[in-house]
């Protein structure tokens, strides 16, 4: 008789990596170059050579009509197939997940940079960048005015000049929080194209 463990690997395997994937693009290594351009595609190769083994035992189970573990061992290569599938999907999924995590937890400092910023009667428009490439970075952006979400000729002059004084000058897109809770109102997870 097969240990619970030994025949439920593929199903913790599917649901584990991404799980890691979010774990860790929540830590202060998520943005590193060296851990987006080498880090990530060697859990993606683990990950792929796992579910060609799970697709194997499962083929081996179909065989001796072993239904229920040969689903179990199924999982894996599904789930795999479908994220190869839409890969920039499966892998924005994984960076907003780490993004929407790390903001949890790191967000009663940043709400301490900007209880620091003394009130002069203009909305407050600040940058927390996470860091990443030369070329892009990652990070938040909270809006009081909730304009950066807004299209360009909707923008006011006056939100322009405060954003030319941040990371929003050099392109980004952004996005709010999922949901809408308080805690998040006027808060922005933004891709910089600096």
């Amino acid at each position: 008789m097969e240990s619970p463990a030994k025949r439920l690997w593929p199903v913790c395997a599917a649901i584990g990596m991404p799980l890691l994937l979010i774990a860790l693009n929540s830590t202060p290594i998520g943005p590193d170059f060296v851990f987006v351009m080498i880090g990530i595609p060697v859990l993606l190769g683990i990950w792929a050579f796992l579910s060609i083994w799970a697709l194997v035992i499962s083929i081996r189970r179909i065989r001796r009509r072993e239904w229920s573990p040969a689903l179990a061992s199924a999982v894996l290569p599904l789930v795999v197939l479908g994220s190869g599938m839409q890969f920039l999907g499966f892998i924005h999924f994984c960076n907003y997940g780490g993004d929407v995590m790390h903001f949890m937890a790191r967000r009663s400092s940043y709400l301490e940079k900007i209880r620091a910023i003394p009130p002069d009667g203009k909305p407050r428009l600040l940058v927390f960048n996470r860091g990443g490439m030369v070329w892009a970075s990652r990070g938040y952006v909270y809006d009081e005015n909730d304009e950066v979400v807004h299209a360009e000729f909707l923008r006011s002059a006056s939100w322009k000049a405060r954003a030319d004084q941040t990371e929003l000058s050099c392109g980004y897109f952004a996005e709010p929080f999922p949901g809408n809770f308080s805690f998040t109102k006027h808060w922005y997870i933004a891709s910089f194209n600096c």
